[in-house]
């Protein structure tokens, strides 16, 4: 304490000797500034990228069975012989795509006998309705790619639910993209995409695909034309709050063919619009949410049909923890589905088991109710081994905007034992789905005027996937009905099988900056049905088996690419009277700037 106080009393004795004195380096305020001196440049802005918070990707939440669930990328678009949404569901076991030709023409994804049933898409979790012309099917491939960051497809025994889910921008560095393709039959393909981030949470994305072929003389491959645009802004001040809304406006046009009875002029425009709000109680996404959701719909410019617009909104509340996850919604849409309530849970009790379910209750026009349910289980088992297996039954309509649709009971299963390695998997699994009776027809494939009743039945499915040697991989998969000439495009036999090379030659280009990457597919069946034609005749559908290749060469953010569909030249169709081309090509070469 002495020592404290002696150091006080000369700091003290010092001040007072400094007051007294005169102070002779006072400087003259008046005299004018030297502006000659250099300013300190030395402090400059951050100008690293930040990455902040963005919404949630709209798909089911929580832990769910292994094996029940495919997911593709922006990787899995770029790097593959994917152009549409059709193509990529080509890549689901049991999946059958029927094609009425070459690009722009109708590719219907059918799965499960169960016509318009069989497929849910969700477009940020807002279910996409078809609406205009075929409001009863839904064709996969007029709904863009070019927006999508991701693409979830979770399989049930009888139903495909598809959900997409539109680029999330987080890095505040502007990302763009330009794309231009071509090949035979003027094919034209030109898309630009801009994307940027500010550190206040603002957002602006923006996406312009165009498409256009000269069609195929006398086939049913006509002239199409289509302008796909997308616009979205948000603010994310917090992981904890946010808001957007986004437009997709799609506008497209189907030439009618020479021959009388094989594709038909079409001249449709949709506009989708939607504006999402949540609330989160946590930063890491854990814990209570509240999401809100109201979406507009409105289909134009088809002098066949009148135009038609519909309305959706959503309130969603659900909590996630580390080991499950819980979710409630309430729907309005329109006339035809007045309301709806749903719920999910995923959950793992112990590590090895994992469980989830879904319900839904609806109320739809005409006074009629539908429901349906969903449970799942998964197990994992030693040496990489795990089965899974799902159980749906459903007392629900198909067709709501149909009036004349009536519920239909049924009750599907399916089972699954799969074995993963470091190098290979493969699961090998079993299903039985009850009878059912599709309605309507879609109307994109012309000779087809309806689909017969499915049979009671039982069902193979194998897939798998192996890389034998660094860079090289093999995936495939087969589909077979037990049932004497399968059900209505559920072909005897259906295989996809394909062999991959990809390689960045790490030994050679050590920055990793060139790629390379080279596809050969095969799609075979043997012979089965493809419905009714207008008369009521069974409409056959041969055996076919389809060739394609995809080379594709990266340097840095540079992709050239090239494929090549039925390069075996079959004589053959998806669709019996529907011509498919030989050898038909497409090309082109894709740029990705980050700036």
């Amino acid at each position: 304490m002495t020592r404290g106080l002696l150091h006080a009393a000369a700091l003290l004795a010092l001040a007072g000797g400094a007051a007294a004195q005169v102070d002779t380096t006072a400087r003259d305020t008046t005299a004018r500034r030297d502006t000659t001196a250099r300013r300190d440049t030395t402090a400059r802005p951050d100008t690293a990228p930040a990455y902040l918070p963005v919404f949630a990707a709209p798909r089911p939440e929580g832990p769910l069975p292994r094996g029940t669930r495919y997911s593709f990328t922006t990787d899995s678009f770029a790097l593959s012989n994917v152009q549409t949404l059709s193509d990529l569901l080509a890549h689901i076991p049991g999946v059958y795509v029927a094609r009425g030709g070459i690009y722009g023409q109708a590719e219907i994804v059918l799965y499960g006998g169960r016509g318009p049933a069989g497929l849910d898409v969700f477009w940020d979790g807002v279910p996409y309705l078809p609406l205009g012309r075929d409001s009863l099917y839904l064709d996969p491939a007029r709904i863009s790619l070019a927006p999508l960051e991701r693409v979830d497809v979770v399989v049930l025994p009888a139903t495909l639910r598809v959900y997409l889910v539109t680029a999330r921008q987080r890095s505040t560095a502007t990302a763009s993209q330009v794309r231009i393709a071509t090949g035979q039959v003027s094919t034209a393909n030109y898309r630009g995409a801009y994307e940027r981030r500010w550190r206040s949470g603002l957002g602006l994305s923006l996406v312009a695909d165009y498409n256009n072929n000269d069609g195929i003389v006398g086939s049913s491959s006509t002239a199409f034309n289509s302008v796909d645009l997308w616009l979205k802004a948000e603010y994310l001040p917090s992981p904890r709050v946010g808001v957007s809304y986004q437009i997709a406006s799609s506008s497209w046009k189907r030439s009618p063919s020479d021959v009388a009875g094989l594709t038909d002029h079409f001249d449709q425009k949709r506009r989708d619009g939607m504006f999402r709000l949540f609330v989160a109680a946590r930063d890491d996404g854990l814990g209570p949410r509240l999401e809100l959701t109201f979406a507009t719909t409105t289909a134009a410019g088809d002098s066949a049909v009148p135009g038609r617009s519909l309305s959706q909104g959503a309130l969603a509340l659900g909590t996630a923890w580390g080991h499950g996850a819980l979710h409630v919604a309430f729907r309005s849409q329109d006339e035809n589905r007045p309301w709806q309530v749903a719920g999910s849970a995923a959950w793992i009790p112990i590590r090895p088991l994992t469980l989830a379910a879904d319900a839904r209750h609806a109320r739809y026009g005409g006074s009629r109710d539908g429901g349906r349910l969903h449970l799942a289980a998964g197990l994992a088992l030693p040496f990489g081994l795990s089965a899974h297996g799902d159980v749906v039954w459903a007392n629900d309509l198909q067709a709501p905007a149909l009036a004349t649709d009536t519920v239909q009971r049924t009750r599907d299963v399916s089972g699954a034992l799969r074995w993963d390695l470091h190098r290979a998997s493969i699961e090998v699994g079993l299903a039985r789905r009850d009878s059912f009776a599709p309605v309507g027809h879609p109307v994109g494939l012309k000779p087809l005027d309806s689909l017969g009743p499915t049979q009671t039945t039982r069902y193979l499915t194998v897939h798998g996937a192996l890389e034998p040697l660094p860079g090289l991989y093999l995936a495939g998969w087969y589909f077979d009905p037990y049932i004497t000439g399968g059900n209505d495009f559920e072909p005897p036999y259906h295989a996809r099988v394909s062999a991959t090379f990809y390689s960045k030659f790490w030994r050679v280009y050590r920055s990793g900056i060139f790629a390379l990457r080279g596809e050969i597919a095969m799609e075979s069946w043997s012979r089965g049905t493809a419905g009714l034609d207008t008369a009521g005749n069974v409409l056959m559908l041969p055996g076919a088996t389809f060739l394609e290749t995809n080379i594709e060469v990266q340097v840095a953010g540079v992709t050239i690419f090239w494929l090549q569909r039925n390069m075996n030249g079959m004589r053959a169709s998806y669709v019996p009277g529907l011509d498919y081309p030989r050898r038909f090509q497409f090309y082109g070469v894709r740029w990705l700037f980050t700036n």
